[in-house]
């Protein structure tokens, strides 16, 4: 008769032989891992105490463009070769998205607050404290004073239906819808613009300024950001052949809101300057 054979008792498993097995893998694979490297940008903007809004230019390098565009909180100023352009000043305003209605309305910001947000066309006000989160545009602008005194005046252009302020044929800004008729020869802020004007027709180098049959082209408020764009453009053109000519230097406080340096560096870019640096600006800024 066969014995039963008596039941094993339950056998711990080694894990000493895995265990071993993984300390020498683990070091090896790690060792064919490619890792990436990871670097850290500083974004402090460096500090240039010897260019200030109050103080004398730099001495020209005559083997140099030297072009630096100044923003602050009223104007903007180009300085290049030791010498400056005009500055242009300009009047902040915000536009706002209401979402009860996806009307747009725009407003100065010192007349905004938390106790008096921004009210939409149907007289809803914006959250009184997440307004400035439905801000969509700050426009510049730009205004014309005889002296630092004067307020001045906001300067108008007229703009094609496709946002492009229009240019006669001295280079100049175009200021009444009365200079825009079927037939004539304007230009815009890009190079090679030159285009003739129509109504409800379209060919090589003629532009149709209407929609349904009426003239679609608005006069508004002129961009400080186009009279700057202007200037750059003239500037490249000229200075071409200098070593520094696609360099540019955009100098700004810690108060400039992120969205008016990135403008200006897309019309420093538009206008031929590639190499593009930030700075600070000493001193802060204002007129």
């Amino acid at each position: 008769m066969a014995q039963l054979k008596k039941a094993q008792k339950d056998m711990e498993i080694n894990v000493l032989p895995v265990m071993s097995l993984m300390t020498i893998l683990i070091p090896t694979l790690i060792s064919m891992v490619a890792l990436g490297k990871i670097a850290i940008v500083e974004v402090n903007l460096p500090e240039r105490s010897e260019v200030a809004m109050d103080s004398e230019p730099p001495p020209p390098d005559d083997n140099a463009l030297n072009l630096t565009v100044a923003l602050t909180r009223d104007y903007v100023e180009i300085w290049a070769r030791g010498g400056s352009l005009p500055r242009v000043y300009f009047k902040e305003m915000w536009t706002f998205r209401c979402k009860v209605d996806g009307d747009t309305i725009t407003y100065e910001p010192s007349t905004v607050s938390s106790d008096n947000p921004p009210k939409c066309q149907n007289g809803t006000m914006l959250d009184a404290e997440k307004y400035k989160f439905s801000i969509e545009t700050i426009h510049l602008w730009a205004i014309h004073k005889e002296s630092e005194e004067d307020p001045g005046r906001v300067e108008m252009s007229v703009y094609s239906k496709s946002d492009s302020a229009y240019l006669d044929g001295n280079n100049e800004f175009i200021t009444s819808l009365g200079d825009i008729r079927d037939g004539s020869v304007v230009a815009t802020l890009s190079e090679s613009s030159s285009r003739r004007l129509a109504c409800g027709r379209t060919a090589p180098g003629v532009e149709d300024i209407c929609i349904d049959g009426h003239p679609a082209i608005t006069l508004r408020p002129r961009s400080a950001y186009d009279e700057l764009a202007k200037s750059l453009i003239m500037i490249h053109s000229r200075f071409i052949d200098l070593p520094d000519a696609d360099n540019i230097i955009v100098l700004a406080d810690d108060d400039t809101a992120f969205d008016k340096i990135i403008n200006v560096m897309d019309r420093a870019r538009d206008a031929g300057f590639f190499k593009i640096n930030l700075a600070k600006l000493a001193g802060g800024g204002g007129g």
